[in-house]
């Protein structure tokens, strides 16, 4: 664990400390940390790599301007009222857009950075009553603390989380739900410099849709596709395959990804839809993928991380997918041991199906 005070300490004390500690350190994670600082207080370049996560394709590298990064960083901390010399906690890898940006952020807000190892029990560090005013977990990290009794007592000393690359589940949300701290899902992308809009999750402000973010717009095109335009983003038309509904000047319902439509019949089925209707109901990872049907279009899969189903649970299944609409219905349950997943813990789908244990008929 390091600590790094941009609240108390001038910039040039910054550089000096941090090229100092790149001589020192022996951890990758610091060394990243550090080198990050390096490079950002270099007047040159002006802007800085980061690579996507991978989730849809290849990774790609983008370019993003620093001055882009503090308009992000700004609009983040305005939005949850951060205040100069608040606490931030980094427990993401500072080689993606996540937790570069808790770097950034610390830095352009002036607040002290508490740096610790990435992990899917990041908490374990920390003493017993953290004094953290705002963390940014990966739900996967998350789900790991709120599975530690010790560890969920500590994120309760968190006074404003964000949570974002990929869905909440039923078991996180109800933990979430139980915490006094105030927890927002995020909705971004690296080309965004992560999150455009927030929605509240827990306590009596609590969110049905995301909120976006001043000086943002977001519309649809002909395919139903959210288009960001956010020119203080670097981004002036951002054409994206997320399709949603706009509920409001501003605020949008997510429903699933244009890549991931299911063709049943003739009509369009959106996997991730299904996948929240189903929340309360699985435990276990999941998502809903397809099939070809012989006589035309595809039949859906429920494709789960697990090696084997008990006849109990067989029921349970057959319940829930007997509350959904008919075409909603998944005709297989496909066992899956582990899911293939990208390094910040988003699951690749296509390669998540290809060497299956068991499917079993449910049709």
């Amino acid at each position: 664990m390091l600590e790094i005070d941009f609240f108390s300490q001038t910039d040039p004390a910054i550089i000096q400390l941090a090229n100092k500690k790149l001589l020192a350190v022996s951890e990758d994670w610091e060394k990243q940390v550090w080198q990050f600082i390096v490079n950002w207080f270099n007047p040159e370049p002006a802007t800085i790599s980061v690579f996507t996560s991978g989730s849809t394709g290849a990774p790609q590298k983008i370019q993003h301007t620093k001055a882009a990064m503090m308009y992000s960083a700004q609009q983040t901390c305005t939005a949850l009222k951060l205040m100069p010399g608040s606490t931030a906690l980094l427990c993401l890898p500072v080689n993606k857009i996540s937790g570069i940006m808790m770097v950034v952020r610390s830095i352009c807000n002036k607040m002290k950075l508490v740096c610790i190892k990435p992990s899917t029990t990041p908490l374990d560090e920390l003493p017993e009553k953290p004094n953290i005013d705002f963390a940014a977990f990966t739900p996967m990290q998350f789900h790991g603390i709120t599975k530690s009794y010790s560890n969920f007592k500590k994120a309760e000393h968190i006074r404003k989380i964000i949570l974002g690359g990929e869905d909440v589940r039923a078991e996180l949300l109800d933990n979430i739900l139980r915490l006094r701290s105030e927890v927002y899902i995020t909705f971004g992308m690296t080309e965004t410099i992560s999150h455009i809009a927030l929605k509240r999750l827990n306590g009596p402000t609590s969110d049905k849709n995301f909120k976006v973010l001043p000086g943002i717009s977001v519309f649809k095109d002909e395919r139903n596709c959210m288009v960001i335009e956010a020119p203080l983003l670097g981004q002036p038309h951002l054409v994206t395959n997320d399709v949603v509904s706009i509920e409001g000047p501003n605020e949008f319902k997510w429903l699933g990804r244009i890549d991931n439509v299911i063709n049943s019949g003739g009509v369009k089925i959106y996997p991730e839809e299904i996948e929240q209707q189903l929340l309360k109901a699985i435990e276990a990872p999941y998502f809903i993928s397809s099939k070809p049907k012989k006589s035309g279009g595809e039949k859906l899969i429920l494709v789960l991380e697990k090696n084997a189903l008990k006849p109990e649970e067989k029921q349970e299944l057959r319940d829930a997918f007997n509350a959904l609409e008919k075409l909603h219905r998944p005709a297989q349950v496909m066992l899956v041991p582990h899911f293939t997943r990208t390094a910040n813990g988003k699951i690749k789908r296509k390669e998540s199906v290809l060497n299956p244990i068991e499917t079993i008929d449910f049709s």
